[in-house]
């Protein structure tokens, strides 16, 4: 028996829901599984960042026991900090570089500070004023 970690579909016309679950390989999408390991929201909030929840610790012993993440799982499992990139992502593809920045798996935002356009300004201005000075 092959176990993989796939996405199950929920909701409604337009409005899907996953839960990411370990399951038979031969069973089907939204069919039997074995266990419940999170869920995705790929619909924005009102904050507009994506909703995910994982049980770190489950999902770590569906893969030490050689349980197979699908494709999508794997984007997300990578997002979450927990696997290594895919190799079409290191490669890049047609559409340009891939965003390879972790995201918090609960609120969904980037873990990693992005530099604030307040702080850029100031840095622009000191440069400025380091220039005039010495041009004069």
């Amino acid at each position: 028996m092959v176990v993989r970690i796939r996405l199950s579909r929920f909701g409604c016309n337009n409005k899907p829901f996953y839960r990411v679950m370990a399951a038979d390989s031969r069973s089907p999408r939204d069919g039997k599984h074995l266990e419940v390991l999170g869920y995705y929201n790929p619909l924005p909030g009102q904050d507009g960042g994506k909703r995910m929840g994982l049980n770190f610790e489950r999902v770590k012993y569906w893969l030490s026991v050689g349980a197979q993440p699908s494709e999508p799982v794997q984007r997300i499992l990578f997002r979450a900090g927990l696997l290594p990139p895919p190799p079409m992502m290191v490669m890049g593809r047609k559409g340009g570089p891939r965003d390879t920045r972790p995201v918090d798996p609960m609120t969904g935002r980037f873990l990693s500070p992005e530099k604030s356009p307040i702080s850029s300004q100031s840095n622009a201005s000191k440069n400025d004023t380091e220039a005039a000075t010495t041009t004069a």
